[in-house]
């Protein structure tokens, strides 16, 4: 008889085990890769991106890539500059007259937005101009340095708070400004502290 074979007889009962435990080991691994993409899928993403123009009427738009969609809490733009830091909640549309504004809906960004879905929240003009009407501060826009856009939502898959931001700096040159991404996408706010940060800011803004 084959010595292998005979290696094999004597020894089936380690071999059933070494086989049962790399089985084991196989489906392990293959679920961990399902539970990697599943959670994967249901991450979300959010992107806040610039379009049509470099200067201050330049279009701000808010892209939901995510699998689910989202519902879109509040906007928050931190302006800095020589006077310090403010912040401010943009997501009314404060800066337009309720008379003017096509539908009562209209009259803010708050909303579900669907995965593959934009919307346009108005041109950095716009926002720093409803950032004036919401802090009844008269901001000189050659003292801004550069300013956050912070998109706070739950998603549909959980009904913890979602985030994301980016930062603009305004650059000032022969009278014209341009607006330049300090990074080339928007950070996901994905870590406990940043969530709660924003959960926090949220609450301090109801009590106002």
């Amino acid at each position: 008889m084959n010595p292998m074979w005979d290696w094999l007889a004597q020894n089936s009962s380690l071999v059933q085990a070494s086989v049962g435990g790399i089985t084991a080991l196989v489906w392990i691994v293959y679920l961990q890769i399902l539970v990697i993409g599943f959670r994967r899928q249901r991450r979300t993403k959010i992107l806040i991106h610039l379009g049509g123009s470099q200067g201050l009427d330049a279009r701000t738009f808010i892209s939901n890539l995510g699998f689910e969609p989202i519902y879109i809490l509040e906007i928050i733009l931190t302006i800095w500059s020589s006077d310090g830091e403010r912040e401010t909640f943009i997501a009314d549309r404060t800066e337009i007259a309720k008379e003017d504004l096509s539908s009562p809906s209209a009259t803010t960004f708050q909303g579900p937005l669907k995965s593959g879905k934009l919307v346009d929240i108005g041109s950095i003009e716009d926002l720093l101009q409803r950032a004036r009407q919401n802090t009844a501060e008269e901001i000189q826009l050659e003292e801004i340095s550069r300013v956050e856009l912070k998109v706070a939502a739950i998603s549909a898959a959980s009904t913890a708070i979602v985030a994301a931001k980016r930062q603009f700096y305004l650059e000032f040159e022969n009278d014209e400004c341009r607006i330049r991404p300090k990074t080339l996408y928007a950070t996901q706010i994905r870590s406990w502290w940043g969530r709660q940060h924003t959960k926090r800011q949220l609450q301090a803004h109801l009590k106002h």
